[in-house]
């Protein structure tokens, strides 16, 4: 190979390793975002809406 083919190879190889980083960042920054997200639906359906209902068993023997 001469030196622009191998010039052009690394640029490529350059060019793929930013776009697959910045695809990764994005992808951890979607993961926070519905983590958060998750978090917080579990935090406003903390109060029961029926605070009766599971807290008797009824038992048969």
């Amino acid at each position: 190979m001469d030196i622009a083919a191998l010039s052009t190879v690394s640029a490529n190889v350059r060019v793929q390793q930013e776009v697959s980083v910045l695809n990764m960042k994005r992808a951890m920054d979607l993961t926070e975002q519905n983590g958060q997200a998750v978090q917080q639906l579990i935090q406003s359906t903390g109060q029961s809406l029926e605070p009766h209902l599971g807290k008797n068993v009824d038992i048969a023997i």
